[in-house]
């Protein structure tokens, strides 16, 4: 074969490689991005739970307390100003923990009316703000839930 007859790549099979390895990049980055956000909110919902298992735990080391509503406290309320009791310093500390670790993170505490003989049962409920793929609006943001159901 002579080297007239060897041409190599036009311009054109050039720019036809170029642009399909820009597409497969894209969709790469696509796919680190995508990936990203749901590493974060499994990270998010693993300190929701945490965060709530800790919480019934203070519960159990105080059921007198427990037993008599101390804990109780509802979503956007504040944590009580003053640490006079075991119950007030681990609800104003457990509050600290969710404003650290989860984006605009509240809690509530809420549990049965406590009578002798029966299982007392108390539900503690972490919500928080998290980014969130919903179709084709990548930013939108939602708000989280996690509830955890224990006997005390």
């Amino acid at each position: 074969m002579s080297l007239s007859q060897q041409r190599g790549f036009t311009l054109l099979e050039v720019m036809i490689a170029v642009f399909v390895l820009a597409i497969g990049l894209l969709g790469m980055a696509h796919l680190q991005i995508t990936s990203l956000k749901h590493n974060q909110t499994a990270e998010f919902r693993t300190q929701a739970a945490l965060l709530a298992s800790d919480m019934l735990d203070r519960m159990r080391a105080n059921r007198d307390a427990a037993h008599d509503g101390n804990y109780a406290i509802s979503l956007e309320s504040d944590p009580p100003e003053t640490t006079n009791s075991i119950a007030d310093a681990d609800i104003v500390d457990w509050h600290n923990n969710i404003a650290t670790f989860l984006p605009n993170g509240d809690g509530e505490i809420t549990c049965g009316a406590f009578t002798i003989n029966t299982e007392f049962i108390c539900d503690v409920t972490i919500s928080w703000i998290d980014t969130q793929n919903d179709g084709d609006d990548y930013d939108s943001r939602s708000t989280s839930t996690f509830t955890i159901s224990g006997a005390i």
